[in-house]
């Protein structure tokens, strides 16, 4: 087994979940005593430092702090890597010539499985900077010929919102659910086939009854895609 590399903490939620889905899924998959667990290793760096430079648009500087905790988890061990967070993504190229080990991208195996259950049109809903920016979108498109859409006016802003002033902080609300769970009926509206949970927190919030069309949560798609890759034969 490989040993899984997790940059976590961006917000720590989520990173919980990353824990727990990898740990579940290999000892499903690897059965016996049902007493197995990945082998894996967990860095993390401060969020507010992290959402600071977000602000501030230096993507430069999250980059770095994101480089400076892979590089620890290849100290550690780790044989490939994962952001436990969609935003962040925006960074990985920096990440390319500063880390030497290899990244499993968020967006690939999320994109496989919507290409794999026959969508042709998503909708999209995760920070701003994931709605609005290149490097979700554009790979959806470029690599799995996805038609994007993604949420906005005031189901954008409730959105982001909700990621930064509550999920990221632990809060989990009904009145904020029942702003994603318009945001997401507005997407199935205007034609999306299935709803891309782009925020690594958004699954903790959001169950599949809350959606008209089928939810892809990127946290377990990322969860799977990791000890597949942990698991394969070499």
């Amino acid at each position: 087994m490989k040993t899984i590399g997790i940059v976590g903490g961006i917000a720590w939620p989520s990173t919980v979940v990353y824990y727990r889905t990898i740990n579940d899924l290999v000892a499903r998959r690897l059965g016996d005593t049902g007493l197995h667990s990945a082998r894996l290793v967990l860095a993390q760096t401060d969020f507010a430092e992290i959402e600071r430079h977000q602000r501030e648009g230096r993507w430069d500087l999250v980059g770095d702090l994101l480089a400076e905790q892979a590089n620890r988890l290849k100290a550690a061990g780790a044989d490939f890597f994962l952001l436990a967070c969609n935003t962040v993504h925006t960074a990985a190229a920096h990440l390319q010539d500063a880390v030497e080990l290899p990244l499993l991208h968020i967006v690939d195996p999320t994109g496989q499985r919507a290409v794999d259950r026959g969508f042709t049109t998503v909708g999209l809903l995760g920070s701003r900077y994931t709605m609005t920016g290149s490097y979700f979108v554009e790979r959806l498109q470029d690599r799995y010929a996805l038609n994007v859409l993604i949420a906005d006016g005031e189901h954008q802003a409730n959105v982001h919102d909700a990621l930064y002033n509550e999920l990221a902080r632990g809060i989990f609300s009904p009145h904020t659910r029942s702003k994603l769970r318009a945001a997401i009926e507005d997407l199935a509206t205007r034609g999306a086939e299935a709803i891309i949970l782009g925020c690594t927190e958004f699954g903790m919030l959001v169950a599949p009854e809350d959606s008209p069309v089928a939810i892809i949560d990127t946290t377990i798609m990322h969860a799977e895609a990791a000890v597949d890759m942990a698991l394969a034969e070499v």
